[in-house]
This record gives structure tokens, sequence and C-alpha cells, in this order.
């Protein structure tokens, strides 16, 4: 089945593989898409991806100017018309291939550095102490709020000017929005805090708006938690009654993820060396699908093909994503198209997701190959 043809919306994809969002750093010190992005871009769309998520790009920019050519993991932005521009020849070149390009929008919230905030304390919908930086954000004002869904909106409008087919809001990983929909981070008694409806406002207003720029046609798709993994947090059994609300909504695909920065460690399981440790959301997966009736997509740990059938065969998923497997391999899913199917050479180290933002993306067994590679053939 991961072969076949599927659809979001009225977006024809090509197969029910999609590549995952990830942090590349590619960006230069404006926060503007390079020649690097369009380079492995288009290796992933050469090498048969359906869909292709893009790094998540910020809503809102830092209060810091990065300085130029510094080696730095930079971050993209999407707070600007002409950045719109400058992603379209980008966009065009992954469609020319025959793959479907969605931008991931984000706003880091709570989970901000304060560093890029000039020292200034980040904001969240409530003052919860983040404990895996150790920084106490400030509650946000309803006036903030209402001035960061428009600006959420006007960068699915922008996604739709540059061309991408979809734009996805980031929803997970504790992350703003994944922050208002958590009962641990989201503590407000008013129109934005309190039950799973007012939680759930922000993504709710988020869509409405950006359903008046884009119009009813358009894809706009959610990666959403489904569970914090903290005493207190957000959990399945909520995360099926929050579906089914982005769905009314109007969400028209959502991506089943989990875990936010103070539970790292259950986003991205290291150690994936078994069948039975692949899939590891799938109960999750299991329980949106009695829900909702709109595309899901799949993320967590799959490495083997067979895996994947399963998943889209139980019907659980329309789609499953990658990210890591990618990382070491674009070309991963024309091996397995042209008859190859041993599973992905990712090794789940981890070494990319520990260095996310310190170093643009690499797969650090695959340089530590080429090394050894390199030296072999020099004593030769």
């Amino acid at each position: 089945m991961m072969f076949n043809p599927t659809k979001i919306k009225d977006v024809e994809i090509r197969n029910r593989i999609a590549r995952s969002a990830t942090h590349e750093g590619l960006g230069n010190h404006k926060g503007e898409p390079t020649a690097k992005h369009r380079e492995l871009y288009n290796q992933l769309a050469e090498g048969q991806v359906g869909l292709l998520i893009t790094c998540a790009a910020v809503v809102e920019r830092f209060k810091i100017e990065f300085p130029e050519n510094a080696g730095l993991a930079y971050p993209i932005f999407i707070d600007r018309d002409e950045l719109a521009e400058l992603w379209k020849p980008i966009v065009a070149d992954v469609q020319a291939r025959g793959a479907k390009i969605a931008m991931q929008i984000v706003h880091t919230g709570r989970q901000t550095l304060p560093a890029l905030l000039g020292g200034e304390p980040p904001f969240g919908p409530s003052a919860v102490e983040e404990k895996n930086l150790g920084t106490m954000p400030r509650e946000m004002t309803v006036s903030e709020i209402k001035d960061m869904i428009e600006k959420f909106a006007q960068a699915v409008r922008r996604g739709k000017q540059a061309g991408f087919d979809s734009v996805q809001l980031h929803g997970g990983h504790g992350y703003l929005i994944s922050s208002f929909i958590s009962p641990y981070t989201n503590r407000r008694t008013d129109e934005y805090g309190g039950d799973t409806e007012r939680r759930a406002r922000f993504i709710v207003d988020i869509v409405r708006r950006a359903r008046e720029l884009v119009g009813e046609n358009y894809p706009i798709m959610i990666k959403m938690n489904c569970d914090d993994f903290v005493p207190g947090g957000l959990t399945m059994d909520e995360s099926v009654r929050l579906a089914r609300l982005i769905e009314s909504a109007g969400i028209d695909c959502i991506e089943i993820t989990a875990g936010i920065w103070e539970t790292h460690d259950r986003i991205s399981k290291k150690g994936i060396n078994k069948v039975e440790k692949e899939a590891y959301f799938y109960p999750y997966a299991e329980a949106l699908r009695k829900a909702v009736g709109i595309p899901l997509i799949l993320v967590g740990g799959m490495r083997s093909p067979k895996v994947i059938e399963k998943v889209l065969s139980d019907g659980v998923a329309d789609m499953v994503s990658l990210c890591r497997p990618f990382i070491r391999e674009p070309q991963l899913i024309r091996r397995w198209k042209e008859g190859d199917l041993s599973k992905a050479r990712c090794i789940s180290c981890n070494k990319c997701t520990e260095n996310t933002f310190r170093r643009t993306l690499r797969c650090y067994v695959e340089e530590l190959e080429k090394e050894k590679r390199a030296k072999t053939k020099n004593k030769e």
C-alpha cells in the first residue's frame, strides 16, 4: 500500500510516505531559505518521497540579529511577504520532481531560549516553569494571543503565496500551539483556557482566520500532540476530543506525535533495532482513527517496509512519515520501490536530534562511514 497514491483534500500525493519536519539549520543569518534547502529537498523529491514537510518556519522574528556566515544552524522565518517569494523556486523544483511539499510553521513559545529574546523571558499561555531550560515564561495577554493568531494566519497565507501544496501548523512537542492545548502548560481561566474546548480555541481561531485568507479549498494540516508524558499533561483520551474539535474547525489532516522538550527522549526514541520497537505512536493513531474522518499521518520510529505496510493496511493511518531515516538516506523510498526492501540504514542513535540546534542537519554515522571509506581509499 505504501506506493499507492492518496489525497489530502484535492492535493494528490504519489505515495503514502511523508518526510516529517525537522530543524535543518540551512537558512542564512536573515532567516531566508538558501540553495542548501533546494539541494536537500530536491534529493528527497528525487528519492520518491510523496509529501515533503519543511523545517518549521517561525511566524515571529526573534529579538536578536544573527551574525553573518557564523556557521550557525540558522532558523528560518515566514514573517514577511518577501520570504514567500524566495521560496517559490524551491517549491517549484520539488513539485517538478513529482513530490508535494508543505511548509511547517511554528512559534516556539515557552520553549524559546531567552538568549534569542535578548534576555527577556519567553511567553506561553500560563506561567509554568519550563524544566528542560529552567526558565519561567510569562503569561500571554488576550491581546497578545489575538495578535499571535493573526501572525499564524498570515504565515499560512504566505505559504499559499509561495506555492506550497499545504501548510502544517506545528501543534506538537511543547511549542506554542501545543502548550495551549495541554492542561499542564495552559492553566488559564479565560476563553483560551480551562476545558478542552477552550484550550483548543487557539487552534480553532487560527484555522478560521486562515480560512478567510486562503479559502476553503487550501489544505491546512497540523502536527498534533496526543500525549505530553507528564503528570497533568495531555493524554490520549483528551487528544481524541481535541481531534474532533479541530476537524470541525477545518483542519484537513493530522500528523500524530507526542512529547514535549521535558520528555524529549520519548519523541525520538533511541535504539530502534527490532520491528517491535517501530511505530511507537501506533496506539494514538488507532484512537484518533475512530474519532475523525480526515487523513491521519503516523510518525514515530518506522524503519521497515513491513511495519509501514501493516500500519497502512490496518487503516489506522492514511500515510506514514519518517524523519531520521531520510537524514541518512534521502533516496530510501526509491530504494524500496526498486525492490531492495531491507530496512532503513538509520540506527536511531539520535546524534542528529541531540545536535539539532547546534549544527546543520547531518547523519553523524554516515559522516564517520565516509571518513572510513576515504581513509581506506587513500591507503589503496
